[in-house]
């Protein structure tokens, strides 16, 4: 009988564990960890940033706000002949990124998106096929910062169709990470997000 019970015992256990793993396995930004490239420990500095409130010099403002869509976990769809022509592509806030990173990113993203073709989008705009939304983090990496990216290229409806992701190293470390990250760094995320971007919809293998 004491045998029976604790075999009762363990069981209960670990079904209980079970169901507390399955509740906490997606974030709040609908990113998992698993969705993210390798990197070391560290603290996020959360902020929404939106790339239509940074002027860039010479240019129209960027597109406009909107509240943030939700991704999905769907996989990558491709993007449908002939969408390069017919894309309209609408940049939502950026997340994670404090101001002073943030600007010198959505002011390149404008820039080159303008320079490449790409018709952007605002939030009042109906007739957007494509939302770009960003999300980073910068950790400390010994003497070095890691600053992880990740694009999520959604539909109107807010359904994930295409991610663009990875991670730059700059030399420096600070308890503040996002001290050490110059602009050019920031810049050059924002040539792979557009070039990431003009791949898929064009319909190359990325």
């Amino acid at each position: 009988m004491k045998l029976r019970n604790a075999l009762t015992c363990t069981v209960t256990a670990f079904a209980m564990i079970a169901l507390s793993a399955c509740n906490s396995s997606e974030n709040t930004l609908g990113v998992t960890k698993s969705d993210l490239p390798p990197a070391q420990n560290g603290t996020n500095t959360a902020t929404g940033t939106d790339p239509a409130a940074v002027p860039v010099p010479g240019a129209t403002p960027a597109p406009g706000t909107a509240p943030a869509a939700t991704a999905t976990g769907t996989a990558t769809t491709p993007a449908a002949p002939g969408a390069t022509q017919t894309a309209k592509l609408r940049f939502a806030p950026i997340v994670g990124a404090p101001i002073a990173a943030a600007t010198p990113l959505s002011q390149r993203l404008s820039a080159l998106a303008k320079q490449k073709g790409i018709v952007l989008g605002t939030a009042g705009d109906t007739d957007n096929t494509h939302i770009m939304k960003g999300y980073f983090s910068a950790l400390p990496d010994g003497n070095q910062t890691t600053i992880i990216y990740v694009w999520d290229v959604l539909d109107p409806a807010g359904t994930r169709l295409h991610r663009i992701q990875g991670q730059e190293k700059v030399p420096g470390g600070a308890t503040d990470p996002w001290s050490t990250v110059p602009a050019a760094t920031m810049e050059g995320i924002a040539d792979k997000a557009i070039n990431g971007y003009l791949s898929w919809v064009s319909g190359s293998k990325t």
